[in-house]
């Protein structure tokens, strides 16, 4: 199993690059604190979801099916950590960027599965795929994993386990964590093949 934990001076891994949704506009990264990373209000006084940054770490090496993607974090009120799978990273203009790809997600109200996918025109639309509500704590400490198999997505949440099955996912894909919607920080990032 490989660990990446994120505390300050333990994580210069160049096997994670952030890569950017075609989705948004912003190109952040994470801010480093003593033992996490996080994203950051893009303004003073953040009064909704998409006043955060949105900010992704991908791997560069592709996975195949059996890998399983974990991370512990925490979270502030509209807080939304998630896994991402992604089929590959398009070089575009000198930036890395993504534009099909499934979010596996924790929030307060419990875990949702998204894919999102690119139309010609570059634009992102999203489709709910899965949504299962069970109470999750702002500001306490949470695990996620997703095992990535040919047709499903087996997810454990605090415990918690659910499977869903998907027809598409990619046969090789880049794993990792996004933060949005509010204040995420991430400890850890585990991948086990």
């Amino acid at each position: 199993m490989k660990k990446i934990r994120f505390a300050r001076g333990q994580w210069a891994d160049s096997s994670l690059v952030h890569v950017y949704s075609y989705r948004f506009d912003d190109r952040p990264v994470f801010v480093q604190e003593d033992d996490c990373i996080r994203n950051s209000p893009k303004i003073p006084n953040p009064a909704g979801p998409d006043d955060y940054d949105y900010i992704t770490l991908l791997t560069k090496e592709k996975y195949e099916a059996g890998v399983t993607i974990g991370a512990a974090f925490s979270f502030e009120d509209l807080g939304a950590p998630l896994l991402v799978i992604t089929d590959e990273i398009i070089e575009d203009h000198g930036e890395r960027r993504y534009g099909n790809y499934y979010e596996v997600v924790m929030y307060k109200d419990g875990v949702n599965v998204w894919k999102l996918w690119m139309q010609e025109d570059r634009k992102v639309v999203w489709h709910k795929l899965m949504g299962v509500k069970f109470p999750v704590t702002q500001g306490e400490r949470h695990t996620l994993r997703a095992k990535i198999n040919r047709d499903t997505i087996e997810i454990t949440a605090d415990g918690r386990s659910m499977m869903l099955r998907v027809a598409d996912l990619p046969a090789r894909f880049h794993v990792g964590l996004s933060g949005c919607e509010g204040i995420n920080r991430f400890y850890e990032m585990t991948i086990d093949q």
